[in-house]
C-alpha cells in the first residue's frame, strides 16, 4: 500500500493507496481517524456502485462498530444537483446526524462531489470520507476538498472548498470500469503527465498491469498533492489543474453530460495543445506527445463542437475577466502557464481538423518499385500518398525545398532527413533516425520515428522477451538504430552490430555461432527483386531462438525460410510497415497550421 500525506492549512489527511481495501476500510477509517469510533456514517453512493460494492462495506463498518445509513442516486453527471443535495439533506436529518458523524462518498466523481458537498455544508460541516471507485474521481474529485453540484446554467457553479479527512483509493474496484470510464480516468491521467515530468507521458500504465497503474495513480495524487497544498483555495498556482477544463466544461455541458468529464477534458487539452502550437508557444513534438497519450488511451481527439458554441458557454465561467480569461496553456511537456487571453482571440481559433484531402504527402526513398506504402495509407487517410524516388545526389536539394506537407522516409535517407529538421519526437532525437515528416504551417519540419513503435508491434507478434538476450543486428543505417534502441529499451543483455565493416563484420560472424538469441535483419539483402540473396546463414548459430527481417516483400525471405525449417520463431516486416504507418498517419492528421484562425 502507498500513502500520500496532505497538509492544507484547513485540514491534514491520508490518501491510502492499495488494494482489498474496501473489504477492510472499517479497519482503515478507525485506524486513521480513531476518534470517529461509534459514530453514524452516511453511505452515499450510486445504484450501480451500490450493487457492486456497498454489501462489503457497510459489513466492514458494522465490524467496526460503526452505526450505517445509506443514500443511493442515479449514476450521471445529470443527478450532481440541487434536488439530490436536498434529499441527501434530508436524509442525514431523518438519521439525526450530528457533527461528530461522517459521510462516507463510495462511487466516481458525482458521488465525490455531491456527498463532500453535502458534508461540507450539513451542519456547516462533519466527517468526510472518500471512497473514489473510479479512476478519474481517485486522481482528481477525491483529492483537494473541491465539492459542487451544478446547475442549468454550468457545471459546478455551487460548491465550496472541503478537505475529506481520509482518502482510501482502493485499484481492485477498477477492474469494474467500463472501457469509456476508464479513458476518461487517462484523460486527466494525461493532464497530470503535461503538468509535471515525473509522471511520464510515454510511459503511462495499461489497464492490465496493476502495478504499474498504482504508480501511475500515485504519482499523479502527488502532484495534485504539491498544487493542494500550496494553494488550497485555488487563488494561484491550483489553477495549473483546470489545464484542458476551461474549453473541456464547455464540450462536457454542450454534450448534455453525454461525454464523461475526463473524455471532455482530454478534448479540451488537445485543443489548448494545438492553440499552443498555432500560436508559437508550443513546439509540435510536444503536442504528438500529448494528443498520442491520449489517443492510446482510447480518446477521441475530433471536437464536435464549433467554437462559437464553446464561446458562449465560456464567456459565463467564473475565470472570465471581462473580455479576457485566464487559460492554462502547455508551452512544453512540465511546463504549463497560466496566461491571460483575449476572448476574441480565443473565439477565432478554428477546432476543426485540418482538411487532409488536399494534403500532398508520401514516401522517399532511392529504389520505391518494391513499396506497399501508398496501399496501406489509402485505407489510412483521405489525402494522396505517391512515391518519390530521389537520387542519392539529389536528396540533399530535395531536403532543402521539401514540396511536400508530409512523408515517410526510407532507407537510405533516414539519417540524411533528420539534419533538415526543425522539430524532432524524443524517439527520432535519440535514435538519430526519421521517417515521419511533417511540414507546419510556418515552413518548419517536423520528424519523427514511427519504425520504433512498428518494430515493438513485431517483437510482440513473436511474444518475444528481448530482456537478457544477445542480439545481433545486421546492418547500420536507420532502421538498424531503431532496432538497436527497442533492444536496449527492453532489457537487452548484448547487441551487436553487424556491418560490412568495423569491429563486427560479415567476416567474423563466427565469434557470435555459440552466443546469438535473436537476430534481426535491417539490410536490404533478399528484398524484391533479389530474392535468392540473403545476409548470412543461420545454420552454424546454435541457440537461435528468434529471426526478425525487417523487409515485407517478399513475405518469406530466403533468411526466413531457412529459419522456419531449422524450426525458429520468425516473422517478416509486414506487421512493422503496417503499425509504423498508422501511427505516421495519426501524425500526419495532427498537422498544425500556424496563425490557423477564422
Amino acid at each position: 500500500m502507498r500513502n500520500i500525506n496532505i497538509q492544507t492549512k484547513s485540514k491534514s489527511y491520508q490518501v491510502l493507496i492499495g488494494r482489498d481495501l474496501l473489504e477492510n476500510i472499517g479497519h482503515e477509517i478507525l485506524t486513521n481517524l480513531p476518534s470517529s469510533k461509534g459514530t453514524n456514517i452516511c453511505i452515499v453512493t450510486d445504484t450501480n456502485i451500490d450493487s457492486l460494492y456497498a454489501d462489503q462495506v457497510e459489513t466492514s463498518l458494522a465490524q467496526a462498530g460503526y452505526r450505517i445509513s445509506k443514500y443511493v442516486v442515479e449514476p450521471g453527471e445529470a443527478n450532481k444537483d440541487l434536488i439530490n443535495y436536498q434529499a441527501i439533506i434530508d436524509h442525514m436529518s431523518k438519521e439525526e446526524m450530528t457533527r461528530q458523524d461522517m459521510v462516507l462518498a463510495l462511487g466516481g466523481g458525482l458521488v465525490g462531489d455531491l456527498a463532500g458537498f453535502c458534508a461540507a455544508t450539513y451542519q456547516r460541516g462533519l466527517g468526510l470520507v472518500q471512497v473514489p471507485t473510479s479512476l478519474l474521481a481517485m486522481i482528481d474529485s477525491s483529492v483537494g476538498g473541491k465539492t459542487a453540484i451544478n446547475t442549468s446554467y454550468g457545471k459546478n457553479q455551487i460548491g465550496s472548498f472541503y478537505q475529506p479527512d481520509l482518502v482510501v483509493c482502493d485499484i481492485n474496484s477498477l477492474d469494474s470500469l467500463k472501457d469509456q470510464d476508464w479513458s476518461s480516468g487517462m484523460g486527466e491521467m494525461v493532464k497530470y503527465a503535461v503538468l509535471d515530468k515525473s509522471l511520464d507521458i510515454n510511459k503511462l500504465a495499461s489497464r492490465s498491469d496493476l502495478g504499474a497503474l498504482m504508480e501511475n495513480i500515485y504519482q499523479a495524487i502527488s502532484i495534485k498533492a504539491k498544487y493542494v497544498m500550496a494553494d488550497e483555495f485555488d487563488k494561484g498556482q491550483r489553477q495549473a489543474l483546470n489545464l484542458g477544463h476551461t474549453l473541456g466544461h464547455a464540450i462536457e455541458k454542450l454534450s448534455d453530460y453525454e461525454l464523461r468529464h475526463g473524455q471532455a477534458v482530454a478534448l479540451g487539452l488537445n485543443l489548448i495543445s494545438r492553440y499552443a502550437v498555432a500560436r508559437g508557444m508550443m513546439k509540435f513534438s510536444d503536442h504528438i506527445s500529448i494528443a498520442m497519450a491520449l489517443d492510446k488511451a482510447g480518446l477521441d481527439l475530433a471536437c464536435p463542437y464549433e467554437m462559437d458554441q464553446l464561446m458562449d458557454l465560456i464567456r459565463s465561467d467564473k475565470k472570465r475577466q471581462g473580455d479576457k480569461i485566464n487559460l492554462i496553456v502547455p508551452r512544453s511537456i512540465g511546463d504549463c502557464q497560466i496566461i491571460e487571453i483575449d476572448l476574441d482571440d480565443l473565439a477565432s481559433f478554428d477546432t476543426r481538423p485540418v482538411v487532409t484531402r488536399t494534403m500532398k504527402s508520401g514516401l522517399l526513398g532511392e529504389s520505391l518499385s518494391h513499396s506497399k506504402s501508398p496501399e496501406l495509407h489509402l485505407g489510412l487517410g483521405d489525402y494522396d500518398y505517391q512515391l518519390y524516388e530521389i537520387a542519392r545526389d539529389e536528396i540533399d536539394n530535395y531536403m532543402k525545398d521539401y514540396p511536400l506537407d508530409c512523408s515517410n522516409v526510407t532507407i537510405p535517407y533516414k539519417e540524411t532527413a533528420l539534419g533538415y529538421c526543425d522539430d524532432l519526437s524524443a524517439r527520432a532525437k535519440s535514435i538519430g533516425a526519421v521517417n515521419t515528416l511533417v511540414k507546419l504551417g510556418d515552413g518548419s519540419l517536423y520528424g519523427d520515428n514511427t519504425d520504433y513503435y512498428g518494430f515493438s508491434k513485431m517483437v510482440q507478434g513473436l511474444d518475444l522477451d528481448p530482456s537478457g538476450k544477445y542480439v545481433l543486428i545486421l546492418g547500420s543505417g536507420g532502421a538498424s538504430k531503431t532496432v538497436e534502441a527497442y533492444m536496449k529499451d527492453t532489457g537487452a543483455g548484448q547487441i551487436v552490430i553487424v556491418s560490412r565493416s568495423g569491429q563486427d563484420n560479415y567476416e567474423n560472424l563466427d565469434r557470435h555461432y555459440d552466443l546469438a538469441d535473436i537476430i534481426v535483419n535491417t539490410t536490404p539483402l533478399g528484398m524484391y527483386p533479389n530474392i535468392d540473396q540473403a545476409p548470412l546463414d543461420l545454420g552454424p548459430f546454435k541457440r537461435l531462438e528468434a529471426v526478425l527481417d525487417l523487409i515485407y516483400n517478399p513475405e518469406e525471405t530466403r533468411l526466413l525460410s531457412q529459419a522456419k525449417s531449422m524450426g525458429i520463431r520468425s516473422i517478416n516486416g509486414m506487421t512493422m510497415l503496417e503499425e509504423q504507418a498508422k501511427l505516421a498517419s495519426f501524425i500526419f492528421k495532427q498537422r498544425i497550421l500556424k496563425n490557423r484562425f477564422k
